[in-house]
């Protein structure tokens, strides 16, 4: 590529001569591979102007930011380090914690013995254990519906280990009571007020079938 098909390729791109452009490489190294692509540099264009995978790593990019970009990389992979191969007791606390802080997942956990309880024991909360792998029917041995709300599970799925009356008193709204299928008879039986009920996304015929009929100018909005 001669000189003036350079400048004519930065200007394309949003640059006004081949020295801005490489400023802006030159501050991806520092910032990250995001902000490059936000700027519009990807490898394709890149590699048009003349920055091919070898020429960005000797300016110092490493190899996962120049796959993010988008380059392919001609060196493999390294493999991730082996964890350290140790016995483990499930019942010492303190192993337990190593064991989640150094990447083990639920199922490698399990695999050693170790359960939802003994990781409670050791201080980790239902969030902790859920992101790391663990299923809601093994959460639900060691904590509250509560606690389990707190995860994110929704009535949809309280709904198999729970009872409905249960799971209103943990401050569900009538609108995901309704979405976990739970019928107007339901709610007025689990405590929720009429109010609250008819603006819950029900149709109107299935409130009047129900004796809910004293529908307000807030309830327009409700399906037929």
């Amino acid at each position: 590529m001669d000189e003036d098909e350079r400048w004519n390729l930065c200007k394309k791109i949003g640059f006004k001569d081949p020295a801005q452009l490489h400023k802006c490489i030159m501050e991806g190294i520092r910032k990250s591979a995001g902000w490059l692509r936000s700027k519009g540099l990807i490898a394709g264009k890149l590699i048009e102007m003349g920055y091919d995978y070898t020429g960005m790593k000797k300016l110092g990019y490493t190899r996962e930011q120049l796959v993010e970009i988008g380059y392919v990389s001609p060196e493999p992979a390294s493999p991730p380090p082996p964890k350290e191969k140790k016995s483990f007791n499930k019942t010492d606390s303190d192993d337990v914690r190593e064991m989640i802080g150094k990447g083990y997942d639920a199922k490698e956990i399990r695999h050693m013995g170790i359960t939802v309880h003994h990781c409670r024991v050791a201080g980790f909360d239902a969030r902790d254990l859920f992101r790391i792998g663990f299923r809601l029917e093994e959460l639900k041995e060691e904590f509250s519906l509560a606690d389990l709300k707190g995860v994110g599970f929704n009535p949809r799925e309280l709904i198999r280990y729970f009872p409905g009356n249960q799971i209103r008193g943990v401050g569900y709204t009538p609108q995901e009571m309704r979405c976990a299928g739970f019928t107007i008879r339901d709610l007025l039986n689990f405590g929720y007020n009429e109010n609250q009920i008819i603006t819950a996304g029900y149709s109107i015929n299935d409130l009047i079938k129900e004796g809910l009929s004293r529908l307000t100018k807030d309830t327009t909005h409700l399906r037929k």
